[in-house]
């Protein structure tokens, strides 16, 4: 009997490897239900990291209760950074579109600045949203607190954005349908939620030299 508290306890392997999964279904969930009006993509996305953030420091703490709090305490400025980003979205597309290779007025260099541009906004904005759930500033300081760490860790931010952009790119552009279903299942139980745990961790690393100087919502 004591060998099979063992195996399937808390502190085992397999209770260990099961408890993180469960981490990683229970915020990819409540990250799915909350991005349904669209609107509110912004402060499901922040409310993720701040939950998983929490419970990196602290281990122990409620993932859903964490979520909610957060959603209701950031939602305004995570809000208004989602339509920040959705205005760069569309910017840089029109912009692609013109100066594009198959653009009205092609332009190689323009397009390349662009691109470089692009990269730039997207690796910030991907920032903003955990700078939200650890820190507290006015929204354009959080901006600027982002992409300053982002250049600051430039190996640990093209980590993040390759963990965020190539599994989603290669899921969405698959031929086989078989490869594509099986994607979009894993996506829907869990698969947002697996990559916000493993950036997690990056985004600890690169935060921790400022949590002990910063009054911060996910560490406090």
């Amino acid at each position: 009997m004591n060998r099979i508290y063992k195996f399937f306890g808390n502190d085992s392997l397999f209770g260990r490897i099961f408890g993180t999964l469960g981490d990683m279904i229970t915020v990819n969930i409540l990250f799915l239900l909350c991005s349904i009006p669209v609107i509110t993509f912004g402060a499901a996305f922040t409310s993720m990291y701040y939950a998983l953030l929490r419970n990196l420091k602290y281990g122990d703490s409620s993932l859903t209760r964490d979520f909610f709090s957060s959603f209701r305490q950031n939602f305004k400025q995570s809000t208004a950074s989602w339509i920040i980003s959705i205005i760069f979205i569309i910017v840089f597309s029109a912009d692609v579109g013109m100066f594009g290779p198959n653009g009205v007025y092609p332009m190689t260099a323009i397009y390349y600045l662009i691109v470089v541009l692009a990269i730039i906004v997207m690796i910030t904005a991907m920032f903003v949203f955990p700078v939200i759930a650890a820190f507290q500033n006015t929204l354009k300081n959080l901006w600027i607190q982002a992409f300053f760490l982002a250049a600051k860790n430039i190996p640990l931010a093209l980590a993040i954005l390759i963990l965020n952009a190539a599994p989603l790119y290669l899921s969405l552009t698959s031929p086989s349908p078989l490869i594509f279903c099986t994607a979009l299942f894993v996506w829907v139980v869990a698969g947002f939620g697996a990559v916000a745990w493993i950036n997690t961790f990056l985004f600890y690393r690169i935060f921790s030299p400022y949590l002990a100087d910063d009054t911060t919502e996910a560490c406090d």
